[in-house]
């Protein structure tokens, strides 16, 4: 490339580095890396000697439900396992170990205030923090309140975590008394818990104070209603009487079983005077319970058997004109007559009994007619008496509910009932270790790193006084001979890079060699969308610039860029070996006959896609400049082949409309006036930059 702008790809960097001359530069400064190496080592260590050392304790925490069966409220004693404790719990356990008011607490309780280790303003300040004091680089402490400046330090000194996949919380003190630091963590943790017993009990007293208040609220409630439901039992006469029944409905029932009753009695009696007086009709012997059960047909029937008895004996002797026959004969039909009126007496009992019933159940009836219209007045009443019996029982099961939870919070309402989330595990020990500092590991770190500062700035001084660096005169000498070749076979020309607005002035030139420079000069120059199209054409030969072009899209391909390349060259079309004979292209795609993504190609050769021509010969410009702006929305770089530079005017127009950028393949000299005429064109179509190509003699063919 003229001028030298487009270095050669192969050659030397300026930064190589010479390790013999660097570590020879590092040892010729040797007392400068060790010396502050050593003035550190003496200095850490004075200085973890002077510190005053800091001890740390550490208590831990195990957060878990502390009720037990026996101090659960009842509501919740039904269910046997204790709550899982979640992460959140855990880490509001942590919180509460940080809250303020534990820290007031454990002040109170250790004197904080008074020791100046809490308090700057007892131990004073160092000229060093005066200083900074003064000119507001720090914050001044006695501007605060004495409480302020121990909390500050007590939370200084207190660390609080989680143990990893646990439910164990770790509290960490730290303070110049080891016995203060021990005694400090141990506090924490007791304030924590006393803390918790504290809130639970003041929201079981607060319920308590709740409950009671609706406890009474109820009581006069449930009175109010059952007082209710009383006047109006009372007034609607429908009082209860035993098995929780209404009067009403224990009437009817009575006087359903006394009809039932009367009515088997009217029936039995009914029945055996009919059989009694058929006995009579028939003449037959009455054998029946009732005329048996008469005392007097009894005496009646002894009497006739004592007068059969005497006949009998009689007639053996006597014959039956015999006037003792007769006699006997006459007061046997005495006795049977006075028998039978006996049973007809009893006749006419039983039919009296009968009719007796008969009306007992007549007015029965009219009594159960009388029951039932009382019954049918009542109901309305009834249905409005479960209205309200159905109000007050529901006010008693709520006042029955408070009470049992007032008597269980009254139950918690003690400070010993009243578990805490958390239990200590383990306690905290006097440590005669101190945590702060570290002497070795603080000696060491400073040391090293001192050193290792040291021999970077020494690398750093040798590196810019040329001492690290391989000779730069063979390098200077290479660069020049190589600058007089390019010169000897370039024309005189500005750089490549510079804009050329006019035909006649000098053209940018750049040599076969130099396509991966060539590509970095296209990719830096602004464009006007989102991808940058070039184009690539030959003054004279085809072929030539469609291996450029081919050799510029690997290029841009092999740089990251999305690069597509486009050919339309349909006259030679020189690159449609690259995706095979019988590809489609943009002919197809114009004919209707293949989609834009199937004559979208690989490149074998690099990550670059390939657009072949097609195998229906020319497309007309719009569709080419149509296919070309869609690949420009999905492509960084658009490269198209467009063979050799049209001579026809509007064929010429409808190529420049194609590209932002143009690149011209020349063969031999760029002075020809075939380039120099071709580069004019292209400057006056408005194409920036234009950029003359040198073509190689292996250029004359594509390679695939």
């Amino acid at each position: 490339m003229a001028g030298g702008d487009i270095p050669a790809r192969d050659r030397p960097s300026l930064v190589d580095l010479d390790l013999k001359g660097l570590a020879e530069a590092l040892w010729a400064r040797r007392v400068w890396i060790i010396a502050p190496a050593l003035v550190a080592l003496a200095g850490s260590f004075v200085a973890v000697t002077l510190t005053t050392p800091t001890y740390r304790s550490e208590t831990r925490l195990l957060v878990e439900n502390g009720e037990s069966p026996y101090t659960r409220p009842e509501s919740d004693r039904s269910a046997g396992d204790r709550a899982t404790v979640d992460q959140e719990a855990v880490l509001s356990q942590v919180q509460l170990v940080l809250s303020r008011d534990v820290a007031k607490t454990v002040a109170e309780k250790l004197e904080l205030s008074g020791k100046p280790e809490f308090d700057p303003a007892l131990r004073g300040f160092n000229p060093v923090k005066q200083v900074f004091i003064a000119l507001g680089l720090m914050d001044n402490p006695l501007r605060m309140t004495a409480e302020e400046r121990v909390l500050r330090s007590y939370f200084e000194k207190l660390s609080a975590f989680q143990v990893d996949k646990s439910r164990i919380v770790a509290v960490q003190f730290e303070s110049q008394d080891p016995l203060l630091a021990a005694r400090a963590a141990d506090t924490i943790a007791a304030a924590v818990m006393e803390a918790q017993q504290a809130n639970k009990r003041a929201q079981t007293r607060n319920a308590s104070q709740w409950l009671s208040g609706e406890v009474d609220g109820l009581r006069r409630k449930v009175e109010e209603a059952e007082g209710r439901v009383e006047t109006f039992r009372a007034r609607a006469n429908l009082f209860v009487g035993s098995n929780n029944t209404s009067l009403t409905a224990q009437q009817l029932a009575e006087v359903n079983s006394q009809i039932a009753s009367a009515r088997a009695q009217q029936s039995d009696a009914q029945t055996r005077s009919r059989l009694l007086r058929d006995f009579l009709r028939s003449g037959r012997p009455i054998e029946s319970g009732d005329v048996i059960n008469s005392e007097i047909i009894r005496r009646l029937t002894e009497q006739r058997a004592a007068v059969l008895a005497q006949l009998a004996e009689q007639s053996s002797t006597l014959g039956p004109r015999h006037p003792r026959i007769a006699e006997l004969q006459a007061q046997r039909s005495s006795l049977e007559t006075q028998m039978r009126s006996e049973a007809e007496k009893l006749v006419r009992v039983l039919e009296n009994d009968a009719r007796f019933a008969g009306a007992r159940v007549e007015a029965l009836q009219q009594t159960l007619d009388q029951v039932k219209r009382q019954a049918s007045q009542a109901s309305e009443q009834e249905v409005q008496l479960r209205v309200l019996e159905r109000e007050a029982k529901s006010l008693r099961d709520q006042l029955e509910t408070l009470l049992a939870r007032y008597r269980d919070a009254s139950a918690r309402d003690t400070l010993a009932a009243l578990p805490a989330d958390a239990r200590i595990i383990s306690r905290a020990l006097v440590s005669n270790v101190p945590a702060f500092p570290k002497k070795i590991p603080t000696i060491l770190i400073v040391t090293l790193g001192t050193l290792i500062l040291a021999i970077a700035i020494a690398a750093t001084l040798a590196l810019l006084s040329g001492e690290g660096r391989p000779a730069a005169a063979a390098l200077a000498d290479d660069e020049n001979h190589s600058d007089e070749n390019h010169r000897d076979e370039a024309v005189d020309a500005p750089p490549l890079a510079a804009a050329c607005d006019e035909p006649g002035l000098a053209v940018p030139v750049a040599q076969p060699d130099c396509i991966g420079a060539l590509a970095r000069l296209l990719d830096a120059e602004p464009h006007s969308g989102a991808s940058r199209r070039t184009l690539v054409t030959g003054s004279s030969d085809a072929l030539a610039a469609s291996a450029v072009a081919l050799a510029l899209a690997r290029e841009l391909a092999g740089a990251g860029r999305r690069t597509v390349l486009v050919d339309c060259d349909p006259a030679e079309a020189p690159l449609s070996g690259l995706a095979g004979p019988a590809a489609p292209g943009l002919s197809d795609l114009a004919a209707g006959q293949a989609s834009i993504g199937a004559i979208i190609h690989e490149d074998p050769m690099s990550p670059a896609h390939i657009v072949p021509c097609g195998t229906l010969g020319a497309v007309e410009p719009d569709m080419a400049e149509f296919v070309i702006d869609a690949l420009a929305r999905s492509y960084d770089a658009v490269v198209i082949a467009a063979g050799r530079l049209p001579a026809n005017p509007a064929d010429f127009d409808a190529l420049c409309r194609l590209g932002d950028d143009a690149v011209v393949v020349a063969e031999g000299d760029s002075r020809d006036p075939l380039v120099e005429a071709a580069y004019g064109r292209l400057v006056g179509a408005g194409l920036k930059p234009v950029v003359v190509m040198l073509a190689a003699e292996e250029d004359e063919a594509v390679a695939a």
